[in-house]
């Protein structure tokens, strides 16, 4: 079969949807179909424009010049050709594809809740409130989804004005990478790595800063467990350039000099971070999917993680849980989600080790092969 992967701009893909794009090229062409990958070219948003009308010229890249390439160049496809677009965000191309075979692969809808007053926690700009509207116009119009959780999928089907002719739920993959590991080979590593001692272990998050990713979170719990315990574990952060919020609360905490922040880590450090974590912690207010709780757990580390879809959901009976962190006056929440990693850390050697039994179990769902596999049959049914 031939397939069409029509992805976001150059330079604008975060970390999940790369790892989305490679997973489904790779593996659809190991299972031997043709694969090519449209985006916007960087015509005119490429050449480092004033920060002020960037995001307009991407917008004419994305909405405007690419749309013309693709009728040019899709001209010549096959009827047989299978477009994918690999997130719903790049709704608004769906009447580029109005006579063609399509789908649609759904991630999250934090955006285009935002935009619609359901987020609080995320005001929206006018003209960011009219690109979501434009995106959940181009999508509805679409007759087949495939959503990467069960939260995500409920969540669509509200969305739509109509039943789709297909509608099915198949998980993210996570790389064959992330598997257990020689822990102390791996805390001698991100020792090396934080220029400190995590020999003993330490607590490990990994995540991005927008803002449903709840990093100060992450901070204000290290805070309050450090109080509590005995233990001196270090916090390790990987992720992007921390905030100025989050440099701030580094500053004033009295255990500043155990928080260390890794900006651009390799997957190489991020397999070695996760298999020498103690505990990996993942206080996320909103998710598609969350890949790291997968990630984690296949790497033989125990994850504490919220209490919400989807984050249950992928954690399952395996994770430990504490509950969402609330919009204000979070004192309350901080002392209670310590307490739930102070007994985490306390575990009885046997108990940490069927919880991590326990991950490694809940892990197996989300294995590359198993997923391409019920990717494929839903493409060959459209």
């Amino acid at each position: 079969m031939k397939f069409v992967l029509l992805t976001h701009q150059r330079g604008s893909l975060g970390y999940s949807m790369l790892r989305y794009e490679s997973f489904l090229k790779k593996g659809l062409e190991f299972k031997g179909h043709q694969v090519t990958v449209w985006g916007p070219k960087l015509y005119l948003s490429g050449s480092k424009p004033p920060i002020s009308i960037f995001k307009w010229l991407r917008y004419i890249d994305q909405y405007v010049l690419f749309p013309l390439w693709f009728k040019w160049q899709s001209r010549n496809q096959g009827k047989e050709t299978l477009y994918v677009l690999i997130d719903q965000a790049l709704g608004i191309w769906t009447p580029l594809l109005k006579k063609k075979k399509y789908v649609i692969h759904c991630h999250d809808f934090i955006a285009l809740k935002s935009a619609q007053g359901k987020v609080g926690r995320n005001p929206t700009s006018w003209s960011g409130r009219i690109y979501q509207h434009l995106i959940l116009k181009g999508f509805s119009k679409a007759h087949n989804f495939i959503s990467i959780s069960q939260n995500t999928k409920n969540e669509l089907e509200v969305f739509l004005n109509k039943k789709p002719k297909i509608s099915v739920q198949i998980y993210n993959a996570i790389d064959s990478q992330f598997r257990p590991g020689s822990i102390n080979d791996a805390r001698l590593s991100i020792s090396q790595e934080i220029d400190a001692d995590a020999s003993k272990g330490y607590i490990l998050h990994v995540g991005g800063n927008t803002f449903y990713k709840n990093r100060t979170g992450v901070l204000k719990i290290y805070g309050a467990w450090r109080l509590l315990s005995n233990k001196k574990l270090p916090l390790v952060m990987i992720g992007s350039t921390p905030t100025t919020d989050m440099l701030a609360l580094k500053e004033k905490s009295r255990y500043s000099k155990d928080i260390h922040f890794l900006t651009r880590a390799t997957d190489s450090v991020l397999v070695k971070a996760y298999q020498g974590a103690s505990v990996f912690i993942f206080p996320s207010l909103y998710e598609g999917f969350g890949f790291p709780i997968a990630e984690a757990m296949a790497s033989g580390c125990p994850v504490i993680t919220t209490n919400d879809a989807p984050m249950n959901e992928v954690g399952g009976e395996a994770a430990f849980y504490i509950p969402k962190c609330p919009t204000n006056n979070t004192e309350n929440w901080e002392a209670n989600a310590a307490i739930v990693l102070e007994q985490i850390l306390q575990l009885h050697p046997e108990d940490r080790k069927l919880s991590i039994k326990k991950g490694l179990k809940q892990s197996e769902k989300f294995h590359k092969d198993h997923i391409i596999d019920q990717i494929e049959e839903i493409y060959q049914q459209i």
